[in-house]
């Protein structure tokens, strides 16, 4: 039996999707079928003479879970939060935020209040996808789905962003929420407004320290990658159980097509940009806890470099520091 989801993206995002939609059916055995609008398969998209408006409100009403494509082309998007809200308005319909070339940590509500997952790091898509099968009871096999899941985040890592979609004005989501508010359920508003309450009253020592309670699990980090034969950035969770192994490895899959296995400190390196510091780790990297190097305000930059590294090549940037 074939289950329904809702893929909600901005039209420019269609690879995103694509790649979202392929990930989910393979896992799943094809007992997972979503529908988005851009979709050209046979079976799937807008067909001609169908009346969009209505054909989407269709296909979210017989949708279990609605997954919103968060990325720089859409994030400031009216219609994403337009059918978020539509699908929030349903009982039995859950709304998923996921996030491609931004941090799931600076996502405004009302798609900030809900668990986003960021699909460029293996550990985040994992649980996403997790997440999405157990809501329609079929098993999650991790040993069996690795090889499809890093494939994703391979072709995730590559998707360049168009210009207009990058550099698009931000549009004031309050304004937006309140041009289309009639279409949500009230429950939904009340929540929101309640929410934005908290914010500005900001006064409540425990208000507060839930906040930093629940930032302390994981936060997102930037990676800027300056290869020669390829420059973007990357997005990657720190959690509290992270090794900074842990989050080489992670990089090394969205890197996977530019470096060779076990070339670190070898061919390419990661550097603090503002100090020069690299980062040294290698027999140790296990023991070390991440969160201890990657702080939130330190963007890394990954870099490849023409020779070895070697314990002298430190010397200059010790004395300096």
């Amino acid at each position: 039996m074939a289950h329904n989801f809702f893929l909600s993206h901005f039209s420019s995002d269609k690879d995103v999707a694509e790649v979202i939609a392929t990930v989910l059916s393979r896992i799943s055995l094809r007992q997972l079928v979503p529908w988005f609008s851009s979709d050209n398969s046979e079976s799937g998209g807008l067909k001609p003479g169908n009346i969009w408006f209505n054909e989407i409100l269709v296909k979210i009403s017989q949708s279990k879970a609605l997954v919103t494509v968060l990325t720089p082309n859409s994030i400031h998007r009216p219609w994403i939060y337009f059918e978020s809200g539509i699908a929030q308005a349903l009982e039995k319909c859950e709304v998923i935020p996921v996030c491609v070339g931004v941090k799931r940590d600076t996502i405004l509500p009302p798609l900030g209040m809900y668990q986003c997952y960021q699909l460029t790091d293996y550990k985040s898509l994992k649980e996403f996808v997790g997440k999405l099968l157990n809501k329609f009871e079929i098993n999650f096999d991790e040993e069996m789905s690795k090889p499809v899941l890093e494939k994703a985040l391979s072709e995730l890592s590559k998707v360049v962003f168009t210009e207009d979609g990058s550099k698009s004005q931000p549009v004031d989501i309050n304004q937006a929420l309140l041009d289309i508010k009639t279409h949500f359920d009230k429950r939904f508003i009340d929540l929101l407004d309640q929410q934005t309450i908290t914010n500005k009253q900001d006064s409540k020592p425990k208000n507060q320290k839930d906040l930093e309670d629940a930032e302390a699990l994981f936060y997102s980090i930037t990676i800027n990658v300056k290869f020669p034969e390829y420059q973007g950035k990357q997005f990657l969770e720190i959690r509290a159980d992270d090794s900074i192994q842990a989050v080489l490895n992670n990089l090394y899959l969205l890197l996977s097509d530019y470096v060779e296995p076990y070339t670190y400190m070898e061919k390419w390196i990661l550097q603090n940009p503002h100090t020069g510091e690299r980062m040294i780790v290698r027999e140790v990297g296990r023991m070390v806890p991440a969160k201890v190097i990657f702080k939130q305000n330190i963007e890394w930059e990954a870099i490849k470099i023409k020779q070895e590294y070697k314990a002298s090549s430190s010397k200059e940037i010790v004395q300096k520091n």
